[in-house]
């Protein structure tokens, strides 16, 4: 796999433990560094050009308010009871990315129980 994933540090774990059992390389920004602002986590996705991961809805908010370009960002929303699904959703994307790997466009993906929703930025 070539596709490299940088986890949000309140991303959960498990998520984090599954993607690496999948064979995902994750960087967890808890085991990397915590407690980076939101902006620099950013950076630091473009600079390693890294599919950034995160619960956090900030990030939306910041990429479309800074027009920020020059990374993907995967937002997930989902309660509990949601879980096996929108982790589902979220392997088939990763590995749809993988195989397309190296992409050529940035997206913001949010991805909760019903569907995947994909925006270029």
């Amino acid at each position: 796999m070539r596709l490299l994933v940088l986890a949000d540090e309140g991303l959960n774990g498990n998520i984090v433990r599954e993607l690496r059992e999948n064979g995902f390389k994750v960087d967890w920004i808890l085991e990397v560094e915590p407690g980076m602002k939101d902006e620099q986590v950013i950076e630091l996705a473009k600079e390693q050009k890294q599919v950034l991961i995160t619960e956090d809805k900030d990030f939306g908010e910041w990429v479309f308010a800074h027009q920020i370009e020059g990374l993907t960002i995967i937002f997930l929303r989902y309660e509990k009871e949601d879980y096996p699904k929108v982790l589902k959703y979220l392997l088939e994307l990763l590995k749809e990315m993988d195989r397309l790997s190296p992409r050529k466009e940035n997206e913001f993906i949010t991805i909760n129980r019903n569907k995947v929703r994909r925006r270029r930025i």
